[in-house]
């Protein structure tokens, strides 16, 4: 679900606007004029009761969808167990009760917000003192006791219910509104089976729930999968991990030959099949829920990397901050404390070849530029690392936004994350011209 709050006025203020315009183009005498703007005093009178009002349904369901995380989540944690009849009912009814706010928030939109509400036609249009059958289309019944009695009462609702995407207006304004066939078929498997993941992300990448992040993900996997079996991007995203990092380390002074030697080693290892069993194993015992680029790469490579720089290791915090020996003493040390903690992990690895040595290989040629780059004395490198790590958080945050790409089919959603990829690789290559890289 898509966080709303703050955008319905200003969608009511373009359609207001657009409406009002039009009648007073058409309007032609003064009588009307006069109609039209007493009409909209009326209008501006009553539209901040309904906007508090959506706005306050769109917070409600946030919190009934957050309930709803944590409640499976908890029955999640036993494996081995499961749910009760009074769990499963409890998750059922919570998921109606979501529902039925879902459609009542569309159906408020309709009314508050649509160009074709009441609110905003002339007297020309339909009159305003017929009937509203509102109360049945959205419940399926015509009183409460009804509801009791008939079991058929949710589905009719879902049967009777309009759905603002059929509005080219809105499909316009707010791609969202659009059909998001893949983004809706993630969360009946998130319905019906769970959608596991080693860590939420939702704050960071901006998405309005633990649900919408978890379907989102679902999502991207697929599309990370399909771009994976395209010669072109596959070959595309590999140079990019080569000539990115390597400018990087070249900004900082130092060669790069070492690290471009364990990173072609490391593309070695995941080319041959029988090493995928072993990196599955591996990285299973560290969380990772899928072996994918988003869930490997991103997740579990570059976010914890970023965590640990902002909460580097005790012994590497106390070299930083000892003033009384040169940037370039801190520096080695760094480098030295660095290596010293990944032979350790070296140790306790079951396969000396598999997956993770390789990456502590890779780790050992980069972590003391990133460490020394984001929390070292020397402005530049600072700036230039901390531009790298906004323009991959923004990329992330573009590829789980609706705005940016399209959840309406793998092919759709591979293209548009290449193209946001594109984007970001581009914007870090030009910062890196402009500094003499």
């Amino acid at each position: 679900m898509i966080r709303k709050i703050g955008i319905y006025t200003y969608v009511f203020l373009i359609t207001a606007t657009s409406i009002s315009s039009d009648k007073h183009i058409k309007a032609g005498k003064e009588q009307e004029r006069s109609r039209d703007a007493l009409k909209q005093n009326v209008l501006h009178k009553l539209m901040p009761f309904s906007l508090t009002g959506l706005e306050a349904l769109e917070k409600a369901l946030y919190c009934w969808e957050d309930a709803l995380t944590a409640f499976s989540s908890t029955l999640g944690n036993d494996t081995l167990a499961l749910p009760s009849k009074a769990d499963a009912a409890f998750t059922h009814d919570v998921q109606e009760l979501l529902d039925m706010g879902y459609q009542i928030q569309s159906h408020a939109e309709l009314l508050f917000l649509d160009q074709h509400s009441v609110l905003f036609r002339n007297d020309s249009e339909e009159s305003l003192d017929k009937p509203s059958n509102f109360g049945t289309r959205l419940f399926g019944f015509r009183d409460k006791a009804d509801a009791a009695s008939s079991p058929e009462s949710f589905e009719s609702a879902r049967d009777g219910v309009a759905d603002l995407r059929e509005f080219e207006e809105f499909s316009e304004l707010f791609p969202h509104f659009e059909k998001q066939k893949l983004y809706h078929a993630a969360l009946k498997q998130y319905e019906d089976k769970g959608i596991p993941c080693r860590r939420l992300h939702t704050e960071l990448v901006k998405c309005g729930s633990d649900v919408e992040y978890l379907a989102k993900v679902y999502c991207l996997r697929q599309a990370y999968t399909k771009l994976f079996n395209l010669p072109t991007a596959t070959a595309y995203i590999v140079d990019v991990g080569r000539q990115v990092i390597s400018d990087l380390i070249m900004y900082a002074d130092r060669d790069p030959k070492d690290y471009l030697m364990y990173y072609e080693r490391m593309m070695e290892f995941l080319q041959e099949p029988r090493n995928h069993s072993i990196m599955e194993e591996e990285l299973t015992t560290r969380g990772v829920k899928c072996m994918n680029f988003y869930d490997v790469l991103i997740d579990f490579i570059l976010l914890d990397a970023f965590e640990d720089v902002e909460k580097p290791p005790s012994s590497v915090k106390a070299i930083i901050q000892n003033r009384w020996v040169s940037a370039s003493f801190r520096e080695t040390a760094i480098g030295t404390t660095l290596w010293s903690v990944l032979a350790g992990k070296r140790k306790m690895l079951k396969y000396d070849q598999g997956f993770l040595a390789h990456f502590y290989s890779i780790s050992e040629q980069i972590s003391p530029m990133f460490i020394w780059g984001f929390l070292g004395s020397e402005e530049s490198l600072r700036s230039t690392c901390q531009y790298f790590k906004e323009q991959v958080i923004e990329f992330l945050v573009d590829i789980f936004n609706f705005f940016k790409v399209r959840y309406t089919t793998v092919d759709d959603l591979a293209v548009d994350i290449l193209r946001e990829m594109k984007l970001r690789v581009d914007n870090i290559n030009q910062r890196l011209s402009l500094e003499g890289c």
